[in-house]
């Protein structure tokens, strides 16, 4: 294993790790957009997709099964993205800072899919 390779998991893995510890301390503002979703068992949703983020990226940025992963990233990214980042139900400067989280989003999404593609 390459030193860069290893920095950049440990860089990539590290925005999942921080939000799912979050989440955890604090998931009122994100049960509440999943309930707005009408997630079912928002609650339990909110705890397992947290979960999933410390993890997963736990194991990223360790090396342990990447592959793996990185394809659970890359899935708990789905709802986390449609449903934290709805643009397109937003005007202005609300809009266009929702768009930029979409987009984030789906740059961490293309990065987590190069590394579970890697041999």
């Amino acid at each position: 294993m390459s030193v860069t390779g290893f920095i950049g998991r440990v860089l990539l893995s590290s925005i999942f790790i921080k939000s799912g510890l979050d989440h955890l301390e604090n998931p009122d503002p994100i049960v509440r957009a999943a309930k707005g979703a009408e997630i079912p068992e928002p609650e339990l949703a909110v705890k397992a997709n947290s979960a999933v983020m410390v993890g997963a990226g736990a194991l990223l940025a360790l090396g342990i099964a990447p592959r793996l992963a990185s394809t659970a990233l890359a899935v708990s990214l789905v709802p986390t993205t449609v449903i934290g980042h709805p643009f397109w139900d937003k005007q202005g400067q609300e809009r266009q800072h929702q768009q930029i989280h979409f987009m984030k989003n789906l740059a961490l999404f293309g990065a987590l899919l190069a590394i579970g593609s890697r041999k």
